[in-house]
């Protein structure tokens, strides 16, 4: 099953699926004091973790997953989990989620249903390559877009309209 930039959207601004997500959240939760109240620990090795809302909420509902995948739990908010543990799961997410921002397009140019792109980026400048552009640029809100190079790299324009006139230019046939 293959899952869009677009569907993935709905699915994170959709309000019901947020209050069903929550309303779970706290069904379990009474659950498991009815059953216990004294906390457990269960020791699951290796975990990766994953926001269920990246853009809307990046330090609430944060899945934690084992090596095969199978999610064990859900963190209801970062800092529910002590200091130590937030500053791991923080930069494990920070590792997951790198995008760097981009703060002007030098260059833009295409060939061969590829556009290779010039930036500066906050972390220096970069090319990266783009195929299929229109599908590689994705708007998450009327500013916001990530762009998706041919190596699965992401890079962050947090404010069009903040980026200079020429710049701006570049990148407005694709919006």
């Amino acid at each position: 099953m293959s899952i869009s930039y677009t569907s993935i959207r709905r699915i994170q601004n959709s309000t019901p699926l947020r209050a069903a997500l929550e309303a779970n959240i706290r069904e379990i939760s009474e659950n498991l004091e009815e059953e216990n109240s004294e906390p457990f620990w269960h020791d699951l090795g290796r975990v990766w973790f994953h926001r269920a809302f990246p853009f809307d909420a990046p330090d609430e509902f944060i899945s934690v997953l084992d090596k095969d995948g199978k999610e064990y739990g859900i963190i209801r908010h970062i800092d529910d989990v002590g200091e130590e543990a937030a500053a791991l799961i923080r930069a494990s997410l920070e590792r997951k989620y790198y995008a760097p921002e981009i703060l002007s397009i030098e260059n833009v140019k295409e060939r061969f249903g590829y556009s290779y792109w010039d930036v500066t980026t906050d972390k220096g400048k970069l090319s990266f390559t783009l195929r299929d552009t229109f599908r590689s640029i994705v708007k998450v809100d009327e500013r916001r877009i990530f762009i998706t190079d041919i190596d699965g790299n992401r890079f962050n324009i947090s404010d069009i309209e903040a980026l200079d006139r020429h710049s701006y230019r570049r990148i407005e046939l694709y919006l």
